[in-house]
């Protein structure tokens, strides 16, 4: 029997359950079909039942007792027993098992803590990630039905986020999710499926190195590069690497190199070594720029030192400098962060010769140098560092942080007190500024509006911590050379001379930065100047400027808020200098005042 006929019946009572039985009555629809139900009853009984019962719905003639809501629920009790009897329950194919893949996920949360986070997962726009990484740091992406959505987040337009749920959110999932990623990877695709192999390279370990090798063997670009990082470290792939190393694209023969400094063969560091002398050579220089230690070192080292004495036989002519400094720079990178004894004698040998590298313009390696010798210490190195310092100020850093270390604060203050001008001058009060205080950011809360915003800390030693490190003679040091900040940091009580000059250099400086302004804002403090005299010297300043600032820094706002409501008119009357964060501010501190008066 057909049921096409059935089924659009159905349909149609179905239609009228929503619109309303009461709209049954003389419905062209319905009316339609009577004709082939009553043609269809001459041989089946119960299609000449329904017809009846259709046209029974549809009447509109006063003698119809049952209400249209009661006849229309018997036609359709009647139509589903019928259609009930009609349908096939044997399998039309192959029975089989339903693909599974186990999951040992809970589904704890509620759909509603769920939806915020599956929407940012799924959609675009700003927020996502702070969404996304709260999410993380509560648990939530133990629940399965955030897996699917943080898969196909690796293909996020947001890098930092696609690259969040690389690192954090999948890998916590652990091998289970395997499968998965498995089935939803394509070996082709781009730097969505770079980061599924990443995954699973992170999180399925030995066994699932061979997957990972046909990757870096049959993948799109990306897909290899990936690939290759987790093959490091594994000898068996050694072979792969090597060849991988001579590939046409530049991208991956860095990925194969970075891959071969992890393995400990001969052939591995031979290959690395081979790279120096060909176009590779900064590719495999960056590469052992990365590791603490490589056991090529040494050889690179000798190869740098016979560099520098080619250097030195043709200095004069100067053709081959060009080529000799380009090999001696890749040599520089890949000694980045090593020590061996091979490399002190190399890095004596060069700053011995200082005055002649800085002639040649071979700064950065003299900086390498005195970098090196300042972090191994030693009498030796400070020797050598005080020659260099004399050839040129930019290395005097060098050799002041390493007398600070060895020397006596008198001894240190003799010797470098006699810079008084210039750019050693200039070079010594940058380098006692760094020394001096510490100066960091961190978030407070927005007082005066919504949010957060960034202020700055300076962490200045003590009076008892400077006395240890510091000649007392520096402080007049500073004054005589206008180095406030070192001046500010040098401040004692009882030294009129001090409180003078820092006076007067807060109102010109406060304004500069924020570190300028905690450290003079101190320094009045160590000196013995108030707090009342110090927040007065701030509006004092203010009322000095000409054009006002775009924001007050943190502190300084801070300390305005402390005002006495004495200052709230003087306030009042700088308003018209100001517009932006600025004037919130000074709303808010003039709102504050009259709260304390009040």
């Amino acid at each position: 029997m057909s049921t096409t006929l059935l089924r659009e019946l159905y349909g149609e009572l179905t239609r009228l359950y929503i619109a309303g039985s009461d709209l049954a009555v003389g419905d062209f629809r319905l009316k339609r079909l009577v004709p082939q139900l009553l043609q269809l009853g001459e041989r089946a009984p119960v299609f000449k039942r329904l017809g009846e019962g259709v046209e029974t719905l549809i009447e509109t003639a006063p003698v119809i007792e049952k209400p249209t809501a009661v006849q229309l629920q018997e036609l359709t009790l009647l139509l589903s027993s019928v259609l009930h009897t009609q349908g096939e329950t044997a399998p039309s194919s192959e029975t089989r098992e339903l693909d599974a893949l186990p999951m040992d996920l809970p589904t704890a949360y509620s759909s509603r803590r769920l939806t915020e986070v599956q929407d940012a997962l799924e959609s675009t726009g700003g927020g996502r990630y702070e969404i996304i990484t709260q999410a993380y740091k509560d648990g939530l992406f133990q629940d399965l039905r955030l897996l699917i959505p943080a898969m196909g987040a690796l293909n996020d337009p947001y890098a930092e986020l696609a690259d969040y749920i690389k690192d954090h959110v999948l890998p916590d999932y652990g091998p289970q999710i395997i499968p998965m990623l498995k089935g939803w990877f394509n070996i082709a695709g781009g730097r969505s499926d770079a980061r599924a192999v990443e995954v699973i390279g992170k999180i399925g370990g030995e066994g699932e190195r061979d997957f990972i090798r046909q990757a870096a063997a049959e993948g799109s670009e990306p897909v290899r590069i990936s690939a290759i990082g987790y093959l490091a470290g594994c000898d068996a792939y050694v072979g792969d690497l090597l060849e991988w190393s001579a590939d046409g694209k530049k991208t991956i023969r860095a990925a194969a190199y970075a891959a071969l400094a992890e393995s400990g063969t001969e052939r591995a560091q031979e290959r690395l070594y081979q790279a120096f002398s060909g176009k590779d050579r900064d590719l495999a220089a960056d590469v052992l720029s990365r590791r603490e230690h490589s056991p090529l070192t040494a050889r690179l080292v000798s190869d740098a030192r016979k560099e520098l004495e080619e250097a030195r036989k043709h200095a004069e002519a100067k053709v081959k400098l060009p080529s000799i400094w380009t090999r001696l720079e890749a040599y520089l990178d890949s000694f980045r962060g090593k020590s061996v004894p091979e490399l002190n004698a190399f890095y004596e040998e060069v700053l011995e010769e200082g005055t002649f590298y800085h002639g040649l313009g071979w700064t950065r390696m003299l900086h390498d140098a005195a970098r090196y010798a300042g972090d191994q210490g030693g009498d030796r190195a400070l020797a050598l560092l005080l020659k260099l310092e004399r050839s040129h100020a930019s290395y005097l850093s060098y050799a002041f942080r390493l007398s600070l270390r060895m020397r006596k604060p008198a001894e240190v203050y003799e010797h470098y007190s006699a810079y008084t001008k210039g750019a050693f001058k200039d070079t010594l009060v940058q380098e006692l500024e760094r020394v001096l205080y510490i100066s960091t950011s961190r978030m407070y809360p927005r007082v005066w509006g919504s949010g957060e915003e960034y202020g700055r800390e300076v962490r200045i030693p003590s009076p008892k911590e400077l006395a240890d490190r510091f000649d007392r003679r520096w402080l007049e040091w500073a004054i005589s050379r206008d180095a406030a900040l070192v001046a500010a940091v040098m401040s004692e009580p009882g030294h009129q001379a001090t409180t003078i000059y820092l006076k007067n250099k807060f109102a010109g400086m406060m304004a500069e930065s924020e570190e300028s302004f905690l450290v003079l804002w101190e320094g009045l403090n160590r000196a013995g100047v108030g707090e009342e005299e110090r927040r007065e010297a701030i509006v004092a300043a203010l009322e000095g400027k000409q054009r006002g600032l775009y924001r007050f820094d943190y502190e300084m706002f801070r300390q305005l808020t402390l005002l006495p409501a004495s200052y709230r008119d003087r306030l009042a009357a700088l308003k018209n200098r100001y517009r932006y964060d600025a004037a919130k501010q000074l709303d808010y501190i003039i709102d504050s005042i009259s709260e304390v008066q009040s």
